[in-house]
């Protein structure tokens, strides 16, 4: 599922160690993500984890990831998920 693919990577981030950030919180974050996307052909919640899981693994690959505090691994992650919210089309 979608929804847990999410979770997956924000739990692989390691945000609930480094921040503190409870799971039941990040499942809520992108439960409430989730409504907030239009039933569109493209721009889905399905497009949005896509560029979440894509921007996960080219900051990973090009060592991005390692370079970031876990503030800015945060944003970075949810800012994937987020990038469409509510897209009309």
């Amino acid at each position: 599922d979608l929804c847990h693919l999410a979770l997956e990577i924000f739990l692989a981030l390691g945000l609930r160690e480094d921040l503190g950030i409870a799971v039941e919180k990040l499942q809520s974050f992108i439960l409430v993500v989730r409504s907030r996307m239009f039933d569109n052909p493209y721009h889905n919640f399905r497009h949005v984890v896509d560029v979440m899981q894509t921007t996960y693994a080219l900051a990973l690959l090009l060592g991005t990831m390692a370079r970031l505090t876990a503030w800015e691994k945060f944003a970075l992650t949810a800012a994937a998920l987020c990038h469409d919210l509510e897209h009309p089309g």
